[in-house]
């Protein structure tokens, strides 16, 4: 499983509902199709900025789909809901999954 973590605030006058309804958008029109995608998680921290994780079945699947973003006819609306100077990226390959033994 891989991993983009994305980090951000959002961009003055953008509400957190509005930028949940450009999110939705982004995956119903474009994301889902995207070979490899697995999921997006939008999360927030009590300082109010954001951490978004999208899981992908792979790097490989990960990056095809970040070269396609160029392509995206929504693109300019989802980038209108941050702030770009606030936006950070970690990227992160699962090694191992450590899970609780079954009873």
């Amino acid at each position: 499983m891989y991993k983009d973590i994305i980090s951000y605030q959002l961009a003055d006058g953008v509400t957190e509902q509005h930028s949940f309804k450009v999110a939705s958008k982004i995956i119903d029109s474009w994301m889902q199709a995207q070979p490899g995608f697995v999921k997006w998680e939008i999360h927030s921290n009590a300082e109010g900025s954001y951490t978004d994780i999208v899981y992908w079945e792979s790097k490989a699947a990960a990056q095809k789909a970040e070269l396609a973003m160029a392509n995206m006819t929504e693109a300019n609306e989802w980038y209108a809901c941050y702030k770009t100077e606030t936006i950070k990226t970690l990227k992160l390959t699962e090694l191992v999954r450590l899970e609780p033994a079954s009873l």
